[in-house]
């Protein structure tokens, strides 16, 4: 009887009660659709900070994902059981291996749990294919090739061209493998330079051909005889076992589908296809607490602070570079601000120090320094985390910690210093410039690029350098536990893979940030997988503006100031919601230039 009732029009059907109920589930669980698809796009590594970017803000560009957001989000999708597969476009052209490496380890624990796949329209380098072999799957192109080619350094020496130009190169360095100043000073590649570069690429190369051995499941023999050949076309390439697959997006995207349960699909971008959510999108639906006002007297819930220190390390404050090429600073004063508040903050249980640079300014790198030595003097442990790099500078504000924890793939060491000037008198005489000089006392002018170094200073450039040196060594030996001729050994400025350094004693575990969170707070006295809250400094440019301190004293004494701290927190953090939302996201030169 009822089948012969009229169809009623404007009453919603099966499927648009189960659409709602879709919506409805999906707003629940902060627009993560059940069982849904993540996508990853990566052209570009990612990296280690990013700022407030105002222009992208307005052009409604979405800000980049950085590398602990994007390890945090894969971590958390894999144990997440609305999370149903990964598929990532691989197409990274050249990068440096820690930071895919910390990268590569998250894929590989999600795709131990769930369906992943990699696919590229070509593999242009070794490195993206290194990270694309972590995935279940690795599909290509047809056109495209596997760039599997290995590891090379190619180095360029401007001595000659100097003397042409009438320039003279007078630098002092400490360590035969230092070779920054080889550049103005050589025609070509001294025996220290060649054995330093040639370790340093075997090194990374083991890495990588043992990786993708494991990952492929193919002899590390058969890895190195595909990499002679390469870059391989499509029928080698899967002959090779290097790739499961050619095709295109389309059909890339229909095979995750399969992979993570759907059947009989003709269309991914189809009404009956899986939902698919981009891992920005995803990482930032996680929303956390707001800060909790701070009453003095009270301890807080446990937290580690990871204090970031991202580019070449300066004296002062450092920041953003002013021109597209010249990338960001670390100023000695800011870091060390930010190591003197975790240190005072007593909800902190331990700092990790994340360093990502290949070293800069003595003065700012011992500034640093010294306030690991202070924090952990007042009962904080201190874990050095070594990101791309963390080399010169980067290596001496590690070496005070408790522990230090490298990538594989990090470039460490570089124990050494190199100081001095070019001097272009020679240039300014044929360009027909004259240059005089009016001081008050006899090295007034000694780092003028007039004139080159009296005999007098030479010898007090000679004798910085090896007090420099002297310091450098002395400190790493009482940081590390070794004596001095020990470090000597392996110091001298050689530059070291992570993996290398751990073997002499310069690095104690190999891993990324998590590995080194892990181990703050075992040192802590806590349990190594206890939940605790992640704390970020320095803090934001915008957070700075908004809540200007009023003196150098880390920590804020009173209510009103700990009630005005929390408030201020929440407008950034109203803010950066904001931003989100329109984003589509809910001594080298003069002077004190010593490396």
């Amino acid at each position: 009887m009822f089948s012969l009732l009229p169809k009623l029009p404007g009453l919603p059907g099966p499927d648009d009660i189960r659409g709602v109920v879709r919506r409805v589930d999906t707003a629940r669980h902060n627009g993560i659709p059940d069982g849904c698809i993540l996508e990853l796009d990566l052209q570009h590594a990612p990296p280690e900070t990013a700022g407030f970017d105002p222009m992208a803000l307005i052009a409604g560009q979405a800000r980049p994902l950085t590398l602990r957001e994007m390890v945090a989000a894969i971590h958390r999708a894999a144990e997440d059981d609305r999370v149903a597969g990964l598929i990532a476009r691989v197409q990274i052209a050249a990068a440096p291996a820690g930071p895919i490496q910390e990268l590569r380890a998250a894929i590989a624990e999600f795709t131990a749990a769930k369906p992943s796949l990699a696919w590229a329209e070509t593999y242009p380098g070794t490195m993206s294919y290194y990270l694309a072999s972590a995935f279940g799957e690795v599909w290509m192109q047809p056109s495209g090739t596997v760039g599997l080619v290995g590891f090379a350094t190619n180095a360029m020496f401007l001595r000659d061209a100097l003397a042409k130009a009438g320039i003279e190169a007078q630098f002092v360095a400490r360590g035969e493998y230092k070779s920054a100043a080889n550049l103005f000073t050589q025609d070509s590649y001294t025996d220290a330079h060649r054995e330093a570069d040639t370790a340093l690429v075997e090194s990374l190369h083991a890495q990588v051909r043992a990786a993708v051995a494991e990952s492929r499941d193919i002899e590390p023999a058969a890895v190195d005889e595909l990499a002679d050949r390469a870059p391989l076309l499509r029928d080698d390439a899967v002959v090779g076992r290097l790739v499961d697959r050619i095709g295109y997006r389309d059909e890339a995207y229909l095979r995750i589908m399969e992979l993570a349960g759907a059947q009989e699909l003709s269309d991914p971008d189809g009404d009956d296809a899986p939902d698919r959510l981009f891992l920005s999108r995803y990482a930032r639906s996680h929303r956390p607490e707001l800060p909790s006002v701070k009453v003095p007297g009270r301890k807080g819930r446990p937290a580690i602070a990871v204090v970031t220190l991202d580019g070449q390390i300066v004296s002062g404050r450092g920041g953003p570079g002013v021109l597209p090429i010249g990338g960001s600073s670390a100023g000695g004063d800011t870091i060390a601000a930010a190591l003197r508040a975790a240190a005072t903050d007593d909800d902190v249980s331990a700092i990790v120090l994340r360093v990502d640079s290949p070293g800069g300014a003595v003065t700012g790198s011992e500034t640093i320094w010294r306030e690991v030595v202070r924090a952990r003097a007042a009962g904080k442990p201190v874990v050095a985390s070594m990101g791309a790099v963390a080399a010169s500078g980067g290596y001496y504000v590690s070496m005070a910690a408790d522990a230090i924890v490298a990538n594989p793939g990090t470039i460490t060491g570089s124990i050494g210093v190199v100081t001095g000037k070019l001097v272009a008198r020679d240039l300014e005489e044929r360009l027909g410039v004259g240059s005089d000089a009016v001081r008050t006392n006899a090295n007034a002018d000694a780092w003028s690029i007039n004139a080159p170094f009296t005999p007098e200073q030479h010898t007090r450039v000679e004798a910085e350098a090896d007090l420099f040196y002297t310091d450098f060594v002395q400190r790493v030996a009482d940081g590390r536990g070794m004596t001095v001729e020990a470090v000597d050994a392996i110091a001298r400025g050689r530059v070291w893979t992570g993996a290398d350094a751990a073997e002499r004693g310069l690095v104690d575990e190999l891993g990324g940030l998590r590995t080194a969170v892990r181990r703050a707070k075992v040192l802590a006295g806590l349990d190594a997988e206890e939940k605790v809250r992640i704390i970020g400094y320095p803090g934001s440019s915008l957070r700075d503006r908004l809540r200007p301190k009023a003196s150098s004293q880390p920590a804020a004494a009173s209510l009103p100031q700990a009630v005005a701290a929390v408030l201020t927190d929440s407008v950034v953090g109203v803010l950066d919601g904001a931003q989100r939302q329109f984003t589509g996201a809910s001594a080298l030169w003069l002077g004190d230039g010593r490396r």
